[in-house]
């Protein structure tokens, strides 16, 4: 009947998985969670329901140096994926979220900003995953019922992870974390990427942290 038959992926949207080895993740989460943690406030981390955000320049401490050197070697390789032919990317924000049992962080992007992403210290088990929106908004004017939901048919993505992954994803591309079911923390470190020139001639970043919990 056909000749050919195949679909064709238009217009995609790229999430850029990178895991660190195992022995350089231990190293590195270790060195992160010890910071972190010496951060919070007594007893912060007994509490139900609690989101604690750090400030914005975590990438300028000494504990964070290692990895902002993988992080900018991870952006490398999306740039040239991505053939950008823009120089010099920096690392615009970075910021640890730490959610006690019932922590979750609501839908939201990072305007002014090329990409962002999540690197995951510690996953309590269930509670290892980011949620993705689909983009377009045309998709959604027609839903009809389907026989099982997939990647092609569903207007969300939902990622499993674990400690050592990093995310790389562009910025205007919404995303969210359901709520920690565990008793233990769940630690992640965001961040933000934007190249110099345009922060610097064309307009600030307009991200400052803080995204509603309820």
């Amino acid at each position: 009947m056909f000749a050919e038959n195949h679909a064709m992926p238009l217009f995609p949207t790229f999430v850029w998985m990178h895991r660190l080895k195992p022995e350089d993740t231990k190293r590195v989460n270790d060195t992160i969670r010890t910071k972190l943690l010496s951060m919070l406030e007594p007893g912060a981390e007994k509490l139900q329901n609690f989101r604690h955000q750090t400030d914005q320049n975590l990438h300028t401490l000494p504990e964070f140096q290692e990895f902002s050197e993988y992080l900018l070697a991870a952006t490398k390789g999306v740039m040239d994926f991505m053939q950008v032919a823009e120089e010099g990317i920096e690392i615009t924000s970075c910021w640890a979220n730490i959610n006690t049992k019932g922590g979750l962080t609501q839908p939201h992007t990072h305007p002014n900003n090329y990409l962002g992403g999540v690197y995951y210290v510690d996953t309590p088990e269930n509670s290892g995953s980011i949620m993705f929106e689909d983009p377009r908004a045309q998709p959604k004017l027609i839903s009809p019922r389907v026989h099982q939901s997939t990647g092609e048919n569903s207007g969300h993505t939902i990622m499993n992870v674990e400690p050592g992954v990093l995310l790389l994803f562009p910025a205007w591309l919404v995303h969210s974390v359901k709520p920690n079911p565990s008793d233990q923390l769940r630690i992640s470190v965001s961040f933000n990427l934007m190249f110099s020139g345009f922060t610097e001639r064309v307009s600030p970043v307009q991200w400052e942290g803080t995204v509603p919990t309820t």
